[in-house]
């Protein structure tokens, strides 16, 4: 279920900027309504990113969200790139194709990670692949024509130069699995079927959501907030601090995350997750600058850890 109280925070961010631009604008300062108006993009796109992998997704939202975005700065390279990529969920290729090109090209601040650039070019092939196909389904539908009688031998020399690709190619990487510290490309077919040992917990991270799977258990769906802080509690090597795992979750899910609030989701976990007693370990630590005591926690012992996600989704070190 969404947490309507933390979507509230973001509109009353937004309205707060637009406020500041306001009055940067009466007074003409350029510099301060360039840095507002900065800001502003930046939460656009960041709200849009939340809401296409929220626990309940809403690319409609989403896609909003990235919109009001790209009305302030047409360039935003992330921006562009997020939508072409629902547009392409959609299978509305011709229009993912132009948000593509222009996350590609950049702005003059900001440019596409070496992932992203990788992804963006990998879409934009395969957007020409479905397109062709569309299009010799028309010229399929036409070929009866007796105008095209005298061209038929050209025709059916193209058709066999277009579809050199095969689409499995893709498939085959655009996800990934780490596991043990080892990360690697893997085809849709085992990201689907993957099967976590006995002894394993699995995050999964998809399109359809966020979700944690453990033995026999039925798969617990996770927002992302609980999402990236059970990353950070899994793929600990030594007892990781309650501030720690609030960074790691405040990176992972784009939404600033208060001390409070994180003791707040372990709380609901430990509830909602039956296993969490024999998977989780907790002890007492001192702070190595301090020397204070406080809580550590991290995986038990004798459990392993594996995260399935796209190649393209953003796990926080």
């Amino acid at each position: 279920m969404r947490d309507y109280d933390n979507d509230i925070q973001p509109l009353k961010e937004e309205k707060r900027l637009q406020e500041l631009l306001g009055e940067a604008r009466k007074k003409r300062d350029k510099t301060l309504e360039k840095q507002i108006t900065k800001k502003l993009v930046k939460l656009y796109v960041s709200q849009g990113e939340y809401f296409k992998m929220a626990d309940e997704p809403d690319p409609n939202l989403a896609k909003r969200y990235l919109e009001k975005a790209l009305q302030w700065q047409k360039d935003h390279p992330s921006a562009n790139y997020r939508l072409g990529y629902l547009y392409y969920r959609r299978r509305e290729y011709t229009k993912a194709v132009s948000f593509f090109e222009r996350a590609l090209g950049g702005s003059l601040e900001e440019e596409l990670n070496d992932t992203q650039r990788m992804l963006a070019n990998m879409f934009l092939v395969n957007c020409g692949i479905k397109i062709a196909k569309e299009a010799i389904q028309e010229i399929n539908d036409i070929e009866g024509n007796v105008y095209t009688d005298l061209e038929i031998e050209r025709i059916e020399r193209y058709k066999n130069e277009i579809l050199v690709l095969d689409e499995e190619i893709f498939d085959k990487m655009f996800y990934r699995k780490i596991e043990n510290g080892r990360e690697e490309k893997i085809g849709e077919y085992e990201f689907i079927n993957f099967k976590p040992d006995k002894n394993q917990v699995l995050l999964k991270r998809s399109d359809h959501g966020m979700e944690i799977h453990f033995q026999g258990f039925e798969p617990i769906s996770l927002n992302p907030k609980s999402f990236y802080t059970l990353y950070g509690i899994v793929t600990a090597k030594n007892f990781r601090t309650y501030r720690e795992l609030r960074e790691i979750a405040t990176n992972g899910s784009g939404q600033e995350i208060s001390d409070d609030y994180i003791r707040q989701i372990i709380r609901r976990l430990s509830r909602d997750l039956p296993y969490w007693g024999h998977i989780v370990e907790t002890k007492s630590i001192l702070h190595p600058e301090t020397r204070r005591t406080m809580a550590g926690i991290k995986l038990a012992d004798g459990f392993s850890a594996c995260v399935l996600c796209r190649v393209e989704d953003f796990l926080p070190d």
